[in-house]
């Protein structure tokens, strides 16, 4: 889980400085928190992708914002993230002679299967069992996503400048 805190003394010089009203201020904080969250997923679908080798196209249609909660101690965004496992069709695979090449992976022994449309490797000698190939994603996804290549201080300042501009617009708009 990510955890991002925006300190209150910062809102409070931005509140200071206009001085809207407590329905403008919620509105605009609503607003900005549907921002941020479209700006959070856009960023770790981009830190993802590369940390995964994987496009962003499946990274985006794994990822579901949920919707903004109000806490006792402030507001949560959830993000959703899908991090089961990706298969190896999904890669634009490409038949070898010594296997299959999917994106950077490669699974010697591996074929195509046309029918299915699927990537399978024999697990024996035998004509069957076949089992489906797979790329794992979730411990380096888990890693990515709970380490320190998040910046937050990104976050803060992206969220006070748009909620600067939130609260700029509604009081114009009121007004």
């Amino acid at each position: 889980m990510i955890r991002l805190d925006i300190r209150a003394d910062g809102i409070q010089t931005i509140v200071d400085q206009l001085q809207p009203s407590l329905k403008d201020a919620q509105i605009a904080l609503k607003r900005t928190l549907n921002k941020m969250a479209s700006w959070l997923s856009t960023r770790t679908a981009r830190g993802l992708s590369k940390e995964l080798m994987l496009t962003q196209k499946i990274i985006r249609r794994r990822l579901k914002k949920s919707t903004i909660i109000q806490t006792s101690t402030g507001f949560s965004i959830r993000l959703f993230y899908g991090l089961n496992d990706v298969s190896l069709i999904h890669l634009n695979p490409k038949q070898t002679k010594t296997g299959v090449t999917a994106s950077k992976r490669k699974v010697d022994r591996a074929f195509i299967s046309k029918s299915k449309h699927q990537v399978f490797k024999r697990t024996g000698k035998a004509r069957l069992p076949i089992e489906k190939q797979v790329d794992v994603i979730q411990p380096k996804a888990d890693s990515y996503l709970e380490g320190t290549e998040f910046n937050s201080v990104s976050f803060e300042e992206q969220f006070f400048k748009i909620l600067e501009h939130e609260l700029k617009w509604q009081m114009k708009w009121m007004g």
